[in-house]
């Protein structure tokens, strides 16, 4: 079962050119039940075995957890981590 994981509330995954369906989905599906990572504020984009990660979390361990929960995906080869720490005040 995957879960929508986009920021902006579309629902929709992000996926780029070269993109793999099955890895898309494992790394959502992985990101959705960690407990340290908030639901939906997080997009992921693949192209081919790399990972791109964005959106805007409020501290920055969810940042480095999000980071090592797509990491640790089998498949991936690399994380480019473009998630953005904005502090709860912030929002």
């Amino acid at each position: 079962m995957t879960a929508p994981v986009n920021s902006d509330g579309r629902g929709v995954p992000s996926m780029g050119r070269g993109a793999r369906p099955d890895l898309h989905a494992r790394i959502a599906n992985a990101l959705h039940w960690s407990l340290a990572i908030p639901r939906n504020r997080i997009d992921i984009l693949v192209q081919g075995d790399w990972v791109t990660l964005r959106g805007v979390v409020k501290r920055s361990y969810e940042k480095s957890c999000a980071e090592a929960m797509a990491q640790r995906v089998p498949g991936v080869a690399g994380v480019r981590n473009e998630i953005e720490v904005q502090p709860e005040n912030s929002f």
